[in-house]
Order: C-alpha cells, then structure tokens, then sequence
C-alpha cells in the first residue's frame, strides 16, 4: 500500500518542521511552512483513504468512511493553519504563528488516524471468492473421478471386433454371453487435457502377471446395468491380449 507509506512519511516530517521554527524565523515564515506541512499531511491522508477503499471493498465502507472522516479533519486543520498563517503574514501578531503551529499538529494526528484506520479497513476486508467457473454437478447428477473410473471392469460382449458397436437399451442384467476380461488402470490425457486413451490391465490376478496395453477411447464404452457401471467391448480377450505392451515411457508420471 504505497499510499500508506508515503502518508507516513509525510507525518515523519512534519514534526521537523516545527522543531526547525526557531524564534529568528520570522513570524510569517513560521506560519507559511507550518501550514504547508499541514496541508501535505492533509493530502496524504485523503489519499491514504482512497486507496484503501478501493482495496477493501463494500464489506469494510464504514471503517473505510471513518477513516475519511479522519481526513477531513486534517483538512480543517489544515485550512485553519492557512488562515491563521495569513494573519501572521499581514503582521497582526505573532500568536497567529503558534496557532498555525497547534493547528499543523492538529492535522498531523488527524492524518495519522486517517492512515491507520485506512490500513485496518483494507486489512478486515473480507476476500471474495473468485469465478472458477467449476463444472455443473450434483448429488442427482454427479461427476466422476479418475480413481473411480480406473477401478472400472472391461467385459467383452464377444460379438464379432469388426462391427460397429450398438449401444445396448436398457438392461436389467448383464448378458449371460459377456465376459470379464479386464480392468481399466489408468487414463491417459493429451496436452490439453483431453482423455485420448485408456491404459487396460488383461488377464492376471489381482493385477499381478497382467498385461498392459494401451486402448483408444472408441475401443470401449461405458454401460450401466442396475447400479453396476463398467465398460464394455466388442473385442475379445484374446485379441486384446495380443496388443503390443504399453510402453511407460510414452507418458508423463
């Protein structure tokens, strides 16, 4: 918070300013920079407050409006300094110097309150949660996650690999002809996060002793049954067993 910093050190050096009004200064001169140190602190802190309502938002505008109340106040001691550095300078009498003084100190502690209270305002403003654009699910309609779909079976309907594949109706129980053959390990992604592919365990126990291979992602579907979800193929075992092994290195891990 730049504005901040640069309020304070603009009341760091007001107090100078009057530690440097010696009685050889002349009356008027006093007054003149007395009331400028005023009128910059008085600045600062405006500004001061203006940034941070910018910064904490609508959830933290009365903390942010009493901080601008505080700089008010520093304007009117600020405009008070300048009035009576005008008396000083017509000559009037030398009191309207060291009312310009208190006036000018005046201004200092109201811009200091200004700037703390601006710094407590940004700092309580709550965070707003930002638009991830998340996708549409519900408990009704749900999503899937990758650890639920690669502990999914692949079952072979053993109809002939050369023909299309017919999504079945609805069914209320699995073929008697259909066959168990392998089980889905992992998904594979292209560079922009598209699935592109399946990595199929065939054969083993318990996924020891199975061979791994890589399968595109027309090469099985999913298909619900009752409440069991798995994927299903018109490839036999045998052929699928008869793929190349998955090469690791193909994949980022």
């Amino acid at each position: 918070m730049k504005p901040l910093v640069i309020a304070a050190t603009a009341l760091a050096l007001v107090g100078p300013a009057y530690a440097q009004t010696t009685p050889a200064m002349p009356a008027d001169q006093a007054a003149e920079t007395a009331a400028e140190s005023a009128e910059t602190a008085a600045e600062n802190a405006e500004a001061a407050a203006e940034t941070a309502a910018d910064e904490a938002g609508a959830a933290a505008e009365l903390a942010v409006d009493e901080a601008a109340s505080e700089a008010d106040k520093a304007a009117d001691a600020a405009a008070t300094a300048a009035d009576d550095a005008a008396m000083a300078a017509e000559g009037m009498n030398e009191a309207a110097a060291e009312n310009a003084a208190d006036a000018a100190g005046d201004a200092e502690a109201a811009a200091s309150d200004a700037a703390d209270s601006a710094a407590e305002a940004a700092a309580e403003a709550p965070v707003t949660p930002p638009d991830v654009n998340p996708p549409a699910i519900s408990e009704a309609d749900p999503g899937l996650l990758s650890s639920w779909l690669t502990s999914r079976r692949i079952w072979t309907t053993n109809q002939p690999s050369s023909s299309d594949w017919d999504q079945p109706e609805m069914m209320e129980e699995r073929p008697a002809d259909w066959q168990d053959i392998a089980k889905v390990n992992d998904i594979v992604l292209d560079e922009s996060g598209q699935v592109v592919g399946y990595i199929a365990d065939i054969g083993g126990f318990l996924g020891i002793g199975a061979k791994k291979v890589l399968l595109g992602v027309d090469a099985i579907h999913m298909v619900t049954v009752g409440n069991d979800t798995f994927f299903a193929t018109n490839y036999t075992k045998d052929e699928l067993t008869a793929l190349p092994d998955f090469d690791e290195k193909t994949v980022r891990k």
